[in-house]
Protein backbone atom coordinates (compact mmCIF):
# COMPACT_ATOMS: atom_id res chain seq x y z
CA UNK A 1 0.00 0.00 0.00
CA UNK A 2 1.37 3.25 -1.02
CA UNK A 3 1.93 6.03 1.94
CA UNK A 4 -1.14 8.09 0.25
CA UNK A 5 -3.23 5.56 0.42
CA UNK A 6 -2.60 4.65 3.80
CA UNK A 7 -2.95 8.17 4.90
CA UNK A 8 -6.20 8.02 2.86
CA UNK A 9 -7.13 4.94 5.20
CA UNK A 10 -6.53 6.92 8.77
CA UNK A 11 -9.61 9.34 7.78
CA UNK A 12 -13.56 8.78 7.10
CA UNK A 13 -16.59 10.54 6.39
CA UNK A 14 -18.83 11.50 9.36
CA UNK A 15 -22.12 13.28 8.38
CA UNK A 16 -22.89 16.64 9.08
CA UNK A 17 -26.85 15.89 9.88
CA UNK A 18 -27.70 19.99 10.25
CA UNK A 19 -25.24 21.34 7.48
CA UNK A 20 -27.02 18.44 4.97
CA UNK A 21 -30.57 19.74 5.75
CA UNK A 22 -29.14 23.24 5.04
CA UNK A 23 -27.15 22.26 1.66
CA UNK A 24 -30.27 20.13 0.34
CA UNK A 25 -27.76 17.23 -0.19
CA UNK A 26 -25.57 15.14 1.94
CA UNK A 27 -22.61 16.87 3.92
CA UNK A 28 -19.63 14.85 5.63
CA UNK A 29 -17.29 15.75 8.08
CA UNK A 30 -13.78 14.67 7.58
CA UNK A 31 -12.06 12.65 10.88
CA UNK A 32 -9.43 10.91 11.98
CA UNK A 33 -9.41 6.85 12.79
CA UNK A 34 -13.02 6.26 13.26
CA UNK A 35 -15.62 4.47 11.78
CA UNK A 36 -17.11 5.80 8.85
CA UNK A 37 -17.78 6.54 5.01
CA UNK A 38 -14.62 6.11 2.80
CA UNK A 39 -13.33 9.29 1.41
CA UNK A 40 -13.50 7.68 -2.25
CA UNK A 41 -16.79 8.09 -1.81
CA UNK A 42 -16.75 11.44 -2.48
CA UNK A 43 -15.21 10.63 -5.88
CA UNK A 44 -18.70 9.17 -7.19
CA UNK A 45 -19.53 12.50 -9.06
CA UNK A 46 -22.84 12.71 -6.50
CA UNK A 47 -24.36 15.64 -5.35
CA UNK A 48 -22.16 16.61 -2.18
CA UNK A 49 -20.23 18.32 0.61
CA UNK A 50 -17.49 17.78 2.62
CA UNK A 51 -14.74 19.25 4.90
CA UNK A 52 -11.93 18.80 7.03
CA UNK A 53 -10.45 21.01 9.91
CA UNK A 54 -6.46 20.07 10.15
CA UNK A 55 -3.44 21.64 12.07
CA UNK A 56 -1.39 24.18 10.09
CA UNK A 57 1.45 21.83 10.25
CA UNK A 58 -0.41 18.53 8.65
CA UNK A 59 1.11 19.39 5.88
CA UNK A 60 0.68 15.42 4.58
CA UNK A 61 -3.23 15.26 5.48
CA UNK A 62 -3.92 18.47 3.47
CA UNK A 63 -1.58 17.32 0.62
CA UNK A 64 -3.56 13.79 0.73
CA UNK A 65 -6.68 15.90 0.58
CA UNK A 66 -6.20 18.07 -1.64
CA UNK A 67 -5.51 15.36 -4.46
CA UNK A 68 -8.87 14.16 -3.61
CA UNK A 69 -10.17 17.47 -4.54
CA UNK A 70 -10.29 19.32 -1.81
CA UNK A 71 -9.78 23.11 -1.89
CA UNK A 72 -8.20 25.46 1.19
CA UNK A 73 -11.08 28.07 2.02
CA UNK A 74 -9.80 29.39 5.19
CA UNK A 75 -7.07 29.82 7.96
CA UNK A 76 -9.07 29.66 11.23
CA UNK A 77 -7.28 31.58 14.71
CA UNK A 78 -8.34 30.15 17.70
CA UNK A 79 -7.14 32.80 20.28
CA UNK A 80 -7.60 32.57 24.65
CA UNK A 81 -7.49 35.21 26.96
CA UNK A 82 -9.60 36.95 30.01
CA UNK A 83 -10.51 40.51 28.42
CA UNK A 84 -10.52 43.24 31.20
CA UNK A 85 -12.34 46.55 31.02
CA UNK A 86 -15.84 47.91 32.42
CA UNK A 87 -19.18 46.85 31.68
CA UNK A 88 -21.15 48.91 29.50
CA UNK A 89 -24.78 50.38 29.40
CA UNK A 90 -26.58 48.12 27.02
CA UNK A 91 -26.31 44.74 27.46
CA UNK A 92 -28.45 42.01 28.89
CA UNK A 93 -29.20 38.23 28.15
CA UNK A 94 -31.75 37.25 25.37
CA UNK A 95 -35.06 35.95 26.04
CA UNK A 96 -37.27 34.27 23.20
CA UNK A 97 -38.41 37.57 21.66
CA UNK A 98 -35.19 37.77 20.86
CA UNK A 99 -34.87 35.25 18.06
CA UNK A 100 -36.24 36.87 14.89
CA UNK A 101 -34.22 39.87 14.68
CA UNK A 102 -31.11 37.86 15.71
CA UNK A 103 -31.58 35.56 13.25
CA UNK A 104 -31.48 38.83 10.89
CA UNK A 105 -28.40 40.05 11.93
CA UNK A 106 -26.81 36.71 11.85
CA UNK A 107 -28.11 36.56 7.91
CA UNK A 108 -26.79 39.75 6.71
CA UNK A 109 -23.40 40.87 9.09
CA UNK A 110 -20.70 37.77 7.96
CA UNK A 111 -18.38 38.15 5.38
CA UNK A 112 -15.43 36.07 6.44
CA UNK A 113 -16.80 32.96 7.26
CA UNK A 114 -15.41 29.39 5.60
CA UNK A 115 -18.66 29.57 3.53
CA UNK A 116 -18.65 33.19 2.67
CA UNK A 117 -14.87 32.52 1.85
CA UNK A 118 -15.83 29.63 -0.56
CA UNK A 119 -16.50 31.00 -3.81
CA UNK A 120 -18.69 27.61 -4.34
CA UNK A 121 -21.43 28.33 -1.83
CA UNK A 122 -23.66 31.07 -2.73
CA UNK A 123 -23.84 33.68 -0.33
CA UNK A 124 -27.31 33.46 0.27
CA UNK A 125 -26.56 30.05 1.19
CA UNK A 126 -23.70 31.28 3.57
CA UNK A 127 -26.10 34.23 5.23
CA UNK A 128 -28.54 31.02 5.68
CA UNK A 129 -26.21 29.26 7.66
CA UNK A 130 -25.40 31.77 9.96
CA UNK A 131 -29.05 32.47 10.58
CA UNK A 132 -30.25 29.26 10.96
CA UNK A 133 -26.81 29.08 13.54
CA UNK A 134 -28.05 31.77 15.97
CA UNK A 135 -31.67 30.26 15.83
CA UNK A 136 -30.83 26.97 17.34
CA UNK A 137 -30.07 28.94 20.35
CA UNK A 138 -33.36 29.98 21.02
CA UNK A 139 -34.79 26.32 20.20
CA UNK A 140 -32.25 25.08 22.47
CA UNK A 141 -29.93 23.33 19.93
CA UNK A 142 -27.22 25.08 20.54
CA UNK A 143 -25.26 27.28 22.82
CA UNK A 144 -25.69 28.31 27.13
CA UNK A 145 -25.88 31.53 26.95
CA UNK A 146 -26.34 35.16 24.57
CA UNK A 147 -25.30 38.66 25.30
CA UNK A 148 -27.40 41.43 23.35
CA UNK A 149 -26.57 44.82 22.64
CA UNK A 150 -29.15 47.44 22.67
CA UNK A 151 -28.83 50.54 20.98
CA UNK A 152 -31.75 53.21 21.53
CA UNK A 153 -34.03 50.45 22.64
CA UNK A 154 -32.65 48.05 19.67
CA UNK A 155 -30.94 45.43 19.35
CA UNK A 156 -27.53 45.73 17.62
CA UNK A 157 -25.58 42.75 17.94
CA UNK A 158 -25.40 39.11 20.16
CA UNK A 159 -22.70 37.03 20.95
CA UNK A 160 -23.32 33.87 21.44
CA UNK A 161 -21.72 31.53 24.66
CA UNK A 162 -20.87 27.93 25.17
CA UNK A 163 -19.17 26.61 28.59
CA UNK A 164 -16.43 24.27 28.11
CA UNK A 165 -15.72 23.23 32.01
CA UNK A 166 -14.77 26.83 33.71
CA UNK A 167 -13.99 28.33 29.86
CA UNK A 168 -16.41 30.26 28.14
CA UNK A 169 -16.62 30.06 24.58
CA UNK A 170 -17.60 32.33 21.62
CA UNK A 171 -19.48 30.34 19.54
CA UNK A 172 -21.43 33.05 17.36
CA UNK A 173 -20.95 36.88 17.26
CA UNK A 174 -22.68 39.54 15.20
CA UNK A 175 -23.41 43.28 15.28
CA UNK A 176 -25.97 44.33 12.33
CA UNK A 177 -24.16 46.16 9.25
CA UNK A 178 -25.10 49.48 10.31
CA UNK A 179 -23.77 49.37 14.11
CA UNK A 180 -20.28 48.06 13.42
CA UNK A 181 -17.18 49.97 13.80
CA UNK A 182 -18.90 51.24 17.53
CA UNK A 183 -17.48 49.22 20.06
CA UNK A 184 -20.52 46.48 20.35
CA UNK A 185 -18.39 43.51 20.04
CA UNK A 186 -16.18 44.72 22.18
CA UNK A 187 -18.83 45.55 24.68
CA UNK A 188 -20.53 42.28 24.77
CA UNK A 189 -17.32 40.46 25.32
CA UNK A 190 -16.44 42.45 28.26
CA UNK A 191 -19.87 41.88 29.70
CA UNK A 192 -19.44 38.07 28.86
CA UNK A 193 -15.68 38.32 31.02
CA UNK A 194 -17.43 39.62 34.12
CA UNK A 195 -21.12 38.06 33.80
CA UNK A 196 -20.80 34.97 31.83
CA UNK A 197 -24.12 33.78 30.73
CA UNK A 198 -26.00 34.72 33.65
CA UNK A 199 -26.44 31.90 35.78
CA UNK A 200 -23.44 33.03 38.40
CA UNK A 201 -20.90 31.31 36.79
CA UNK A 202 -17.59 33.92 36.17
CA UNK A 203 -14.98 32.25 33.35
CA UNK A 204 -11.56 32.17 34.36
CA UNK A 205 -10.57 32.22 30.78
CA UNK A 206 -12.13 32.93 27.56
CA UNK A 207 -11.58 31.10 23.90
CA UNK A 208 -12.62 32.40 20.50
CA UNK A 209 -11.77 31.62 17.08
CA UNK A 210 -11.88 33.87 13.97
CA UNK A 211 -10.49 33.60 10.34
CA UNK A 212 -6.88 34.95 9.71
CA UNK A 213 -8.65 37.18 6.70
CA UNK A 214 -11.01 38.70 9.40
CA UNK A 215 -8.48 41.45 9.92
CA UNK A 216 -11.12 43.64 12.34
CA UNK A 217 -11.87 40.61 13.88
CA UNK A 218 -8.50 39.77 14.70
CA UNK A 219 -7.28 43.15 15.99
CA UNK A 220 -10.84 43.20 18.67
CA UNK A 221 -9.31 40.21 20.07
CA UNK A 222 -5.87 41.04 20.48
CA UNK A 223 -6.63 44.43 21.96
CA UNK A 224 -8.89 42.95 24.49
CA UNK A 225 -6.12 40.83 25.33
CA UNK A 226 -6.52 37.33 23.15
CA UNK A 227 -3.58 35.66 22.16
CA UNK A 228 -3.19 33.29 19.27
CA UNK A 229 -3.29 29.65 20.56
CA UNK A 230 -3.67 27.65 17.52
CA UNK A 231 -4.45 27.38 13.69
CA UNK A 232 -6.16 25.39 11.50
CA UNK A 233 -6.53 24.90 7.63
CA UNK A 234 -10.19 24.30 6.69
CA UNK A 235 -10.73 22.77 3.40
CA UNK A 236 -14.11 22.16 1.05
CA UNK A 237 -14.89 19.27 -1.07
CA UNK A 238 -17.92 20.22 -3.74
CA UNK A 239 -18.00 16.89 -5.75
CA UNK A 240 -18.03 16.76 -9.01
CA UNK A 241 -18.07 20.22 -11.07
CA UNK A 242 -21.65 19.04 -12.43
CA UNK A 243 -23.04 19.32 -9.34
CA UNK A 244 -21.81 21.95 -7.22
CA UNK A 245 -24.45 23.68 -5.09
Amino acid sequence: MSETAARQQESTLAPDIWLSSLFGFPAWRVCSRIVGQSLAMLQDGSRQFAYAKLDVADIAKSTTLTDLGFRLVDTALSFSGMPQGRTVSGMRFADSGDRDVVATIAGQSFRFSRFHLDPQVPVTLANEIKAAWAANYFAGQRGDGMVIAEDEGQVAGFLQLLWAGDVLVIDLIGVAPHQQGRGIGRGMIQHAARHGTGDGRIPARMLVGTQAANTPSVQLYESLGFRMASAQHVLHHHGSIESRP
